[in-house]
């Protein structure tokens, strides 16, 4: 009886009307992310009650907070609760097992990238949680080899996503939401797309991405759909997929590179973002080498990547402490 009160509390009307909305989007946002890397339904409604029952404890013990701010002693807090409603010791360590998960992929996630910066989960005993997000930097090379490699497989539409994220340095949602009649032959702006805070800009693209196109859309056929991420159906026509499924082309990455490498790789989507700008800033992004060999100072930086502050886009960059100081005292 006490794991079904345990679910039961799901059905009062207070879940739907007063929890957090944050809570309830990122909930809902995990669900598509789960979808996308194609976990059973059951799992995924297992994963789904386990997070909503934290929602509604954080409703009711943590004054309705936003998951990010929750602390390590709520969690702990959170735990003794549910053993006080006799919940079984395996089902306890598969609520613990499912809050890990969901903070690594809020932590992993651009969305919430100034929100989710440690996990709470972390030092409770029997896990190891991995604090604050790694971002892993590919370098000129590597994206190089990943690019070749997609087109040889004629996985164009992989392709364009990569040569878009080189280009733009743009974040997931707002790339997501390209149209696809804004990429020309030559233009170099997309449509206006909304970003973090409501805020609307277009996306600037260059030669990588116009000739990408070329092959996506004579692969793609023709169509009168806007919408730039698609499948085939069987009767041939195309559906739009959901934003998670460019997470999960992306994690197909790591596969290929590593396939061919021989080295491990753990990049998400929004390592681009990074790497993006620190090969612009370093001289060794392939825009680089049109403008002989320049290094794009943070003020152009910070206008490509729509960051409202410069120490934003600094913060995006690699840490060359180490660097400057083996540069200054190390023999030549």
């Amino acid at each position: 009886m006490a794991r079904k009160n345990v679910y039961n509390i799901f059905q009062k009307e207070e879940y739907s009307e007063d929890i957090n909305k944050h809570n309830k989007k990122v909930i809902e946002e995990y669900k598509l992310e789960l979808k996308a890397a194609n976990k059973a339904d059951t799992t995924i409604l297992q994963y789904i009650n386990d997070l909503k029952i934290f929602a509604f404890y954080v409703y009711e013990n943590c004054n309705n907070t936003e998951f990010y701010n929750v602390t390590k002693k709520q969690v702990r807090n959170f735990m003794l609760k549910m053993q006080d409603k006799d919940v079984s010791p395996a089902r306890l360590n598969r609520v613990l097992s499912t809050l890990r998960t969901f903070y690594s992929f809020a932590i992993d996630d651009e969305d919430y990238e100034d929100f989710y910066i440690n996990n709470p989960v972390e030092k409770i005993k029997g896990l190891k949680v991995q604090k604050v997000r790694d971002i892993e930097f590919l370098t000129r090379e590597e994206i190089d080899t990943l690019y070749d490699y997609l087109m040889k497989e004629h996985l164009y539409q992989d392709a364009l996503l990569l040569a878009l994220l080189i280009d733009t340095a743009g974040r997931r949602n707002e790339i997501y939401q390209i149209n696809k009649s804004s990429i020309k032959p030559d233009g170099v702006f997309t449509n206006f797309v909304v970003g973090k805070g409501g805020k609307k800009f277009e996306l600037m693209y260059n030669d990588l991405t116009r000739k990408t196109f070329k092959a996506y859309l004579k692969q793609r056929g023709r169509d009168k759909e806007e919408f730039l991420w698609y499948k085939k159906e069987r009767n041939g026509k195309v559906k739009e997929v959901p934003i998670g499924t460019m997470y999960s082309w992306v994690k197909r990455w790591n596969k290929y590179l590593e396939n061919i490498t021989g080295k491990e790789y753990s990049f998400n989507i929004h390592s681009f973002r990074h790497t993006t700008l620190e090969l612009l800033s370093t001289g060794n992004h392939y825009i680089c080498d049109k403008n002989d060999g320049q290094k794009f100072n943070l003020e152009v930086l910070q206008a490509l990547a729509n960051h409202n502050d410069v120490s934003t886009t600094s913060s995006y960059l690699k840490e060359k402490k180490k660097d400057v100081l083996l540069q200054a005292f190390m023999p030549k």
